[in-house]
């Protein structure tokens, strides 16, 4: 039988209800002959009140205790459904992120994974079960200890998963259809994309798109895994991800991000590997900070500039003196409330800025930069007026 992965997010699983829906269709779909491996993650709002909890007891927790803690609302939702299969009479057995041959590198918090080695998942496959595996964890081979992936890690394990097991489809089930073309609460008339290329969903994820985590994505484009995303409350047709196809331009989304605060760090990029040092010590000690420039304007100076939420921001800027280390030549400014919107497509340029600048201006949204990358047009604007922006964008390149 051919091997199926399904993914069930939070709001899938989230009570008694929704996880005994959850095993009628995975039983559905082991009927009619595939092998499934179902990754599930937390029910929920469980890991953020794990989260709560943790900062009740201590105000700075240990990552590796926070990894040993989060771990565990995957693996209520995992066993959970394991009973519900059983109860409709299907053979199914749970497995934990490190049962499962999910190995990791040594970062807390924000693991990434290094290898896959799924043979207790075939062993289990092989007899006639259907195998749920806790998603957003693993185990690092190097130290033995259990890591968990970061937010949005139970996709990246589905799809890892998906491609050990002989590239496998994989299919995401959430709470929405599949992929818009903008968020549905702020342009009432979005509509389904019915298919994507790699490329763009990785831009669209990366950009703020809230349906797929990026670096599932960006996985799934790797290994080449056939991809989708499906609604988990009703029968609907959801998104295909595969190829790019090689056509004209053409914007397949708008996404935004907001707020969002900056860190901005101007120094010395001159040949003491300062800028080096900085951007070792940062992703080491803030893994939730996207660094999104790494710029050297002369041979003596360079900016760095990282994104995130306010209080990652704000606890760097505390922080910085010891995170850039001896020498002194590194300053950190920082900048919230910034707002991202971003149309999406391949083969974007000059003439679809322009075209949005115009579409902006009559919006009355003021731009405050304009990024050009190999998937998207991305432009800073006022946070106020990120949701016109949405509009005004969507309206005239989707319509």
């Amino acid at each position: 039988m051919s091997i199926l992965v399904h993914k069930y997010g939070g709001t899938s699983v989230n009570g008694p209800e929704r996880i005994r829906a959850v095993a009628r269709r995975v039983a559905a779909a082991r009927a009619a002959g595939h092998s499934m491996v179902v990754v599930v993650s937390a029910m929920g709002d469980t890991t953020d009140d794990l989260i709560a909890l943790a900062r009740q007891v201590s105000p700075e927790p240990p990552r590796r205790e926070m990894d040993m803690l989060l771990s565990t609302g995957e693996r209520v939702s995992m066993a959970l459904l394991a009973m519900a299969l059983n109860d409709l009479g299907v053979r199914a057995i749970s497995f934990t992120g490190s049962q499962s041959g999910i190995l990791t590198d040594e970062a807390h918090s924000n693991a990434r994974i290094v290898g896959v080695k799924p043979d207790r998942i075939r062993a289990a496959l092989d007899a006639g079960n259907v195998v749920i595996v806790a998603g957003f964890q693993g185990v690092s081979p190097v130290t033995k200890e259990i890591t968990t992936l970061g937010r949005g890690g139970s996709d990246t394990t589905a799809v890892a998963l998906a491609a050990a097991l002989g590239r496998a489809r994989c299919e995401i089930y959430t709470d929405v259809d599949g992929v818009f073309s903008a968020d549905p609460r702020v342009v009432p008339n979005a509509r389904l994309v019915p298919r994507l290329g790699y490329r763009v969903c990785s831009a669209l994820a990366h950009l703020g798109g809230r349906v797929l985590h990026a670096r599932c994505v960006d996985l799934a484009a790797r290994e080449r895994v056939p991809l989708a995303v499906l609604s988990s409350f009703r029968d609907a047709p959801g998104t295909e991800i595969a190829e790019d196809l090689v056509e004209a331009p053409r914007v397949e989304a708008v996404t935004h991000r907001a707020p969002l605060s900056l860190a901005i760090a101007e120094g010395n990029a001159g040949g003491t590997g300062e800028a080096r040092g900085i951007l070792e010590s940062v992703a080491e000690q803030f893994p939730a900070l996207e660094l999104v420039a790494h710029e050297q304007a002369t041979t003596t100076h360079g900016a760095l500039v990282w994104m995130g939420e306010r209080h990652d921001v704000e606890e760097l800027q505390k922080r910085f003196r010891d995170v850039r280390g001896p020498g002194g030549e590194w300053r950190l400014d920082v900048v919230h409330d910034a707002a991202f919107v971003s149309l999406v497509g391949l083969g974007l340029g000059a003439p679809e800025a322009a075209k949005a600048e115009r579409a902006l201006e009559k919006a009355g949204v003021p731009l405050v930069a304009l990024r050009v990358t190999a998937a998207a047009l991305v432009f800073r604007v006022p946070n106020e007026k990120v949701q016109d922006a949405v509009r005004a964008l969507h309206a005239g390149f989707i319509g």
